[in-house]
């Protein structure tokens, strides 16, 4: 007589991030069969998308807290934090943004999904900030650097219409460091190599 095996038992066997299309390799399932389950598991709140077409799922059994970083890596393993919530993560500002911002590269896939703000960046863009993006994939979403990701802001939108004002900035914080940075990102960027720290006193 052919065992039957919970529902329980298979998500404890999956990791805490997995793709729709794992389910068919280690349990082998159909696709129409893992498809199923997933509905199932969704309905039953052992699970949850992150969202498109992305095939990518967290296992709440698993973990209870998503984990979103990771899952959005799954995805889009170009991703990288850019925007106010790299400034945020520096302590450069106490701003928050409604939903953290991610630039993926335009030549792989890119998803929209509910917990990020996805940008587009053509591969160029990732080989010219390639200097300024801090952090390992292998341990989670690697992000741009402040002086990086504010003079990235800067190039599209003035003070303002980019999110911020220069008084939401935490000058002190800005570090000798961060002036040599922001002067190699202003370069690559085109921006006018105007010392970081006189932003502080730009026109509202």
């Amino acid at each position: 007589m052919r065992q039957r095996t919970s529902a329980i038992a298979r998500l404890q066997d999956l990791p805490p991030v997995f793709r729709g299309s794992d389910l068919t390799v280690r349990f082998q399932w159909t696709s129409k069969t893992a498809s199923q389950y997933i509905y199932l598991w969704k309905r039953r709140g052992l699970v949850q998308g992150l969202g498109g077409h992305s095939d990518v799922y967290l296992n709440l059994l698993k973990q209870p807290t998503p984990a979103w970083e990771t899952a959005l890596l799954e995805a889009m393993p170009s991703a990288v934090i850019i925007g106010i919530e790299a400034l945020r993560q520096a302590g450069w500002t106490t701003q928050v943004p409604h939903r953290p911002t991610v630039a993926v590269n335009a030549g792989q896939s890119v998803f929209s999904v509910e917990h990020f703000e996805v940008l587009r960046r053509n591969p160029k863009w990732f080989e010219t900030v390639r200097t300024g993006i801090q952090g390992d994939r292998s341990l989670g979403l690697p992000v741009l650097s402040p002086a990086w990701a504010l003079a990235d802001m800067l190039r599209s939108h003035p003070w303002g219409e980019c999110g911020l004002w220069p008084d939401d900035i935490d000058w002190d914080q800005v570090e000798d460091r961060d002036e040599v940075t922001w002067q190699s990102a202003c370069a690559a960027l085109d921006l006018p190599p105007v010392p970081l720290r006189t932003q502080a006193v730009a026109a509202r």
